[in-house]
């Protein structure tokens, strides 16, 4: 467990099913987090996806970030990585209800003070959707600096939209 004076990141547990299938059931919340088609997931579809988490994983680690109430608050982990290079694609999803309190800053702090400590990572990155200002800013708060913009990358409510591309380096 890792843990900052907000949120904690731990191991996910059978019981965060409930709680995290409503954060990616969320409307905002997918409009904001994935470039595909925003299609609701099912419970068995949450199911699935908290079976992959897992100590034993080869290339994706997700943490739970939870508050000092024991509530789960969201998710954050390296996506994808790039362990010739040291290279790290960071993703982060804080629910509804719980976003504008500075968990996801603290979250994004700690998971990158991990990356950069104990997996000896060297660059952090990040895309973000343009319209997400907050993302943004959370990220930049943390460190990252836009490296590029992908124009009109995906298409989201009837237009096309840009994707702000981010990284941080080690040290």
């Amino acid at each position: 467990m890792i843990e900052g004076t907000l949120v904690r990141l731990r191991a996910f547990e059978r019981s965060d099913v409930d709680a995290n299938h409503a954060f990616v059931n969320d409307m905002e919340t997918l409009r904001g987090m994935i470039s595909g088609i925003p299609f609701p997931a099912s419970m068995e579809d949450e199911y699935r996806w908290l079976e992959q988490q897992s100590s034993y994983s080869r290339g994706e680690y997700q943490f739970a970030v939870e508050d000092f109430q024991g509530d789960l608050v969201g998710r954050c982990g390296v996506i994808r990585l790039d362990w010739k290079n040291r290279v790290g694609e960071l993703a982060i999803m804080i629910g509804t209800p719980y976003r504008g309190r500075g968990y996801g800053k603290e979250a994004m702090q700690l998971l990158c003070d991990f990356c950069f400590r104990e997996m000896n990572l060297h660059k952090l990155k990040v895309s973000v959707f343009a319209f997400n200002k907050a993302a943004i800013r959370c990220y930049e708060r943390n460190g990252f600096t836009q490296e590029g913009l992908l124009k009109e990358e995906i298409f989201r409510e009837g237009a096309y939209q840009d994707v702000v591309i981010l990284s941080r380096l080690q040290g």
